[in-house]
């Protein structure tokens, strides 16, 4: 049996195939340029993918590319309101401890707000920055994702009635 002969009786996983097409669409030489849903087609079709069974997985893709979007979107907004909050506790316990300070070298009660109010904080970047997955970041989402709708339909309201 030669190399060739060989070259064709080779059988391959599914998730093999799909690394060894990303790898290839990778280095083509016309990687930058995209497929028309035509040459999707034709690709599928060579790969004895019924139309309906492509149809669907496009759909699949398309929502999962929008969820995507939403989380990112989700994750962006965490962010802010991070950043919002640590402005507050810099500036806020900066003034308190040069407020503690000219009153007097006495008790450091400034240390004991900047202590406690530096846990919520802290516990505010550890949720951001290392809970990004699970059942808390989910309902976290769920609740911004309904929001976002209440102040979508709100605005709708305003505007018709305006």
């Amino acid at each position: 049996m030669n190399s060739s002969e060989q070259s064709l009786t080779r059988s391959y996983s599914q998730e093999d195939v799909q690394q060894i097409l990303n790898i290839a669409l990778a280095q083509h030489p016309s990687a930058d340029t995209e497929l028309s849903y035509a040459q999707l087609l034709e690709i599928a079709d060579e790969l004895r993918i019924a139309p309906g069974t492509l149809k669907l997985a496009e759909t699949t893709w398309l929502t999962q590319q929008g969820d995507s979007a939403k989380l990112q979107k989700f994750d962006s907004y965490r962010r802010s309101k991070f950043q919002d909050k640590f402005g507050k506790y810099a500036i806020t316990n900066t003034c308190l401890v040069a407020l503690n300070f000219l009153t007097g070298f006495g008790i450091p009660w400034s240390l004991y707000v900047l202590i406690f109010w530096g846990m919520g904080v802290g516990l505010d970047a550890w949720k951001l920055f290392y809970q990004r997955r699970g059942e808390a970041y989910d309902r976290a989402f769920q609740n911004w994702q309904r929001k976002q709708k209440i102040q979508k339909s709100i605005t709708g309201l305003i505007d018709k009635l305006v």
